[in-house]
């Protein structure tokens, strides 16, 4: 007869927990290059279960020993083991009639029960095999080499229903954990994943120590893995066990076939914890047993410390799944208002396939000697941290840090608040480099800057001082340029000169107020000051400052430029010189200088030539003079004449324009300056600057009798006196001057202008008047000019001078005819003054161009009446040489009778006198 059965309670574990536990048992070549020794052992210590022998429980029918690990837990360590059965007979067998029990050396001891995944395996068919996953509390026993599983079954027959039926003892040499630098084939959620334990790193954080593990997996299967939940355990050589922590990033992974991802543990850990010899235990919780089973162990490497990024070295991240490689690039010590900061440049490069967006790291900057200081941003992030694939971006920090603070072996580390774990996980850390001072850019150096994190290559250009008074007169010349690819408008920069006694002078300026560049594009940017000469001029810096963007932000200088001593140098006559502005390079040469008189105030005139010395046609734009004699301003007088009107320059073509100002005739001065600016509204641009005190007056001399040619395109001419008459009157004398105008144009063109003074051996000026021809002149026609003034009695007319030059008004050559308001090109025509006296006979009088001939005169007694009446007849010719239109020539003839009584009558030539008319009625007497 049989006894009662006793009946197990059989506690299963998910069929998941199982398959992955121990399923497989092949390790994967070694990433760090074991010796071959090594990996030998390590392989038959995991094929050591394998060699194992079988225990028979009946005819027929075998069970062995396949897995067996342990898991340390705070309620007594949890050893589990998998037994493969084999039923060659012909019929099942039921597993009720047997069980099995673990011994461990340390003398635990325990009956297997089954994990809940197993509890339905309870027959194994005929001709089949079948594993079953068993576990044991075994106390505090923290080893599995040397424990023995003992078979029994049920038999009622003994005294205590049981009989032992063989017993498997585990080699010592046995380990269930995965060599470091191997790889373990496993399951998990159904699907075949590469494991590896592949970093493990060391880190401290505010005092305390952390441990960060990476456990690569691979998904080999064909569907994609989830996260299975698994929890982590750390335990050390010393056998105490730490909880692992997934970070936020590793949480609820989802890995597609064949793709590889780290997922990263972190636990907190004494001080004092060895970190050689550590284990990475992976359990999953049996929710029905409340208990953790274990999954798979990995022996770890050596925990590395956090090393930092060497100095000028970069390190790629993974940044929010991007990769994305960061470089500490440099460090600079500024202060501002009293206080010192550190401003660190930081350098990414996304590497990756999209956007990134601001990752949202705490920074922090760490001295040599302990001391930790945050660093903030000094751009906005958020919105605007967002960096194109392929795109490069230097962010930059700032740190407020005592004066004395020690700034060698400065580290910068990046943190991230972990939502997971509720801390702040360090991302990298970075060795920086020397620390820099807020150095001026050298002389003319470039200094690169950044604006909306594209870069701008700036540059003090140009720089020149000259004293006037008790200040110095500054003027610098800025150059920016846009280095990055898409256009930029630039901040309203703020410019001042730092002075060496520490004063701050405003820069005057507005050009940047709308300043848009184009990718690659260059500008120049004009900038005057005044510096007190009791400063020091040759430690002057130039200081760029970008506004503020928030109300109580502290603002840096983007950058420092020291100015270089140059003091202006002058302008000589003749001779070029190169200025550069925003529409190029030219030579300007001051060609000439002249003062000149203008009714009761006299007229500079300075003749200037601009030469494009650039390979492309430059269009001018349209100028303004500033005109500054000695100390005073002649500005508001001053006016531009650009004889031909020209607007383009073309490759190495040279134009001339004349810059005329008024200025009182006893003024004197030894310096004269003269700025050509071009206006857009309110904003006034430099073009050039001459200074010049060469004011020796350029006025060519013309001997008697001579000639002189007008170059001015379009009234060239040759120009020379015929004559030039006293008629003397009893209170002055009249000065009469003809001169004839010689046109040297190819087409008909109207004749210059004429603007004149007479000039006396004592510097005395007379204003003359002018008549000439309006009508144009044919090439090489002649058109006479008549000039005349009347002198004081008392002038010397024998060594009189013509001042003669060609009129200009509002800018432009003046129209024939109408009023000038300046002349250019006035040169001094020496004449040869004749004093006339009266003709005895009216024969061949000179008219010029005429000659007048009167032939007879009549007088007629009309009957009846007491009246004379007089008719003068005559011969007028003209000299057909002479192309003259109307002038304001009269010939006054009188009539005087033997009583004394006379009368005159005025006349035309031309009108009333005419080639065709040969008499005229003269007058009628009564």
């Amino acid at each position: 007869m049989h006894g009662p059965k006793k009946t197990c309670a059989v506690i299963m574990l998910s069929a998941a927990m199982l398959s992955h536990g121990f399923a497989l048992d092949a390790y994967g070549a070694s990433a760090t290059g074991y010796s071959v020794s090594k990996s030998a052992a390590a392989v038959a210590s995991s094929m050591a279960l394998d060699k194992l022998g079988s225990v028979t429980l009946k005819q027929n029918v075998s069970v062995k020993l396949t897995g067996m690990d342990i898991l340390t837990q705070p309620d007594g360590n949890i050893l589990v083991y998998t037994l493969r059965y084999r039923n060659s007979s012909g019929s099942r067998v039921d597993l009720i009639d047997y069980f099995s029990q673990v011994s461990t050396p340390s003398g635990a001891t325990g009956k297997g029960k089954n994990v809940t995944s197993d509890a339905v395996k309870r027959t194994v068919p005929a001709n089949s095999s079948l594993s079953v996953t068993y576990y044991v509390n075994v106390g505090k026993s923290t080893k599995v080499n040397g424990a023995k599983v003992s078979l029994f079954g049920w038999d009622f027959d003994s005294a205590n229903y049981q009989k032992k039926l063989g017993q498997i003892t585990v080699p010592a040499d046995y380990s269930s954990v995965v060599p470091t630098g191997r790889s373990k084939k496993i399951t998990m959620n159904h699907l075949p994943v590469t494991a590896k334990a592949d970093t493990l790193q060391s880190y401290t954080i505010n005092g305390k120590v952390f441990i960060k593990l990476g456990l690569r997996l691979t998904n080999e299967g064909t569907k994609a893995l989830s996260d299975p939940g698994y929890k982590a355990y750390l335990k050390s050589a010393g056998g105490s066990v730490f909880e692992l922590i997934s970070d936020s990033a590793s949480t609820g992974y989802k890995l597609q076939p064949q793709e590889s991802s780290i997922i990263f543990y972190w636990a907190e850990i004494p001080s004092t914890i060895k970190t050689n010899g550590m284990i990475l235990q992976l359990a999953q919780e049996d929710e029905a047993l409340k208990i953790s089973l274990p999954v798979q162990s990995f022996k770890l490497p050596a925990a590395v410390t956090d090393i930092a990024v060497a100095k000028g070295k970069s390190a790629k991240l993974m940044v929010k799944q991007q990769p994305v490689t960061v470089k500490a690039e440099s460090v600079k010590r500024m202060r501002h208002n009293g206080k010192v900061y550190m401003r660190v440049g930081v350098h990414f490069a996304n590497r990756g396939k999209k956007v990134l967006s601001d990752p949202g790291y705490t920074v922090q900057l760490k001295s040599v000697g302990g001391s930790v200081f945050d660093l903030t941003p000094e751009d906005d992030t958020g919105g605007s941290f967002r960096i194109q694939p392929g795109q490069k971006r230097t962010i930059f920090y700032l740190a407020e840090v005592p004066s004395q603070l020690k700034t060698d072996q400065m580290t910068m580390q990046f943190t991230q608040k972990d939502e997971a774990m509720n801390m702040l996980l360090p991302v990298k850390t970075f060795k920086l480099p020397g620390v820099t001072a807020d150095v001026p850019a050298a002389d003319y150096a470039i200094r690169n800057i950044f604006v909306n994190h594209q870069t701008i290559e700036t540059q003090l250009k140009h720089a020149s001082v000259y004293a006037e008074n008790d200040t110095g007169k500054w003027n610098l010349q800025f150059r920016v340029k846009n280095l990055g690819d898409k256009s930029l408008k630039l901040p309203a920069y703020e410019l001042s000169i730092l002075t060496d006694e520490g004063y701050s002078i405003p820069v005057n300026t507005k050009a940047f107020d709308h300043v848009t560049l184009k990718p690659l594009e260059d500008k120049l940017i004009d900038l005057s000051a005044d510096v007190p000469l009791h400063m020091k001029q040759n430690q002057l810096q130039l200081r760029l400052t970008e506004p503020a963007a928030v109300e109580g932000r502290i603002s840096f200088p983007a950058a420092h430029y020291k100015i270089p001593y140059a003091p202006e140098g002058k302008n000589h006559l003749g001779v070029e010189n190169i200025v550069e502005n925003a529409h190029g390079t030219f030579g300007v040469k001051l060609s000439s200088y002249q003062r000149v008189p203008l009714g009761d105030v006299d007229q500079i005139v300075a003749k200037i030539s601009i030469r494009n010395t650039q390979s492309t046609t430059v269009s001018l734009p349209e100028f303004k003079a500033a005109v500054k004699a000695g100390m005073r301003n002649l500005s508001n007088t001053s006016q531009i004449v650009v004889p031909n009107d020209q607007t383009t320059l073309a490759p190495n073509e040279t134009m001339e324009l004349y810059v005329l100002a008024n200025v009182p005739y006893s003024y004197s001065f030894n310096q004269l300056r003269v700025d050509l600016q071009e206006t857009s509204g309110e904003d006034v641009h430099k073009f050039l600057s001459l200074n010049t005190n060469s004011l020796n007056n350029v006025m060519k001399q013309v001997a008697a009798g001579g000639s002189y040619l007008i170059h001015t395109t379009g009234k060239k001419a040759e120009v020379r006196e015929r004559l030039t008459t006293v008629y003397q009157d009893n209170s002055s004398n009249l000065i009469y001057t003809e001169l004839v105008m010689t046109s040297q144009e190819t087409r008909q063109s109207k004749q210059a202008q004429m603007v004149a003074y007479y000039k006396t051996a004592d510097n005395e000026f007379f204003e003359a008047k002018i008549s000439q021809s309006s009508e144009k002149t044919s090439p090489n026609g002649k058109n006479l000019v008549t000039i005349w003034s009347k002198l004081p009695q008392n002038v010397n007319t024998s060594q009189l001078v013509l001042y003669v030059g060609e009129g200009v008004a509002n800018g432009k050559m003046t129209n024939l005819g109408e009023e000038s308001t300046g002349s250019i090109n006035t040169v001094g025509l020496a004449l040869s003054p004749k004093v006339t006296h009266p003709a005895t006979n009216l024969q061949n009088v000179e008219l010029f161009p005429h000659h007048l001939t009167i032939t007879r005169g009549e007088g007629t007694l009309s009957a009846g009446r007491d009246m004379l009446t007089t008719v003068i007849h005559y011969n007028l010719v003209r000299n057909g040489d002479y192309e003259a239109g109307p002038y304001d020539h009269k010939l006054i003839m009188e009539l005087i009778d033997p009583t004394g009584q006379s009368t005159e009558k005025t006349l035309t030539l031309g009108t009333d006198l005419t080639h065709r008319q040969q008499s005229i009625l003269l007058h009628q007497f009564e």
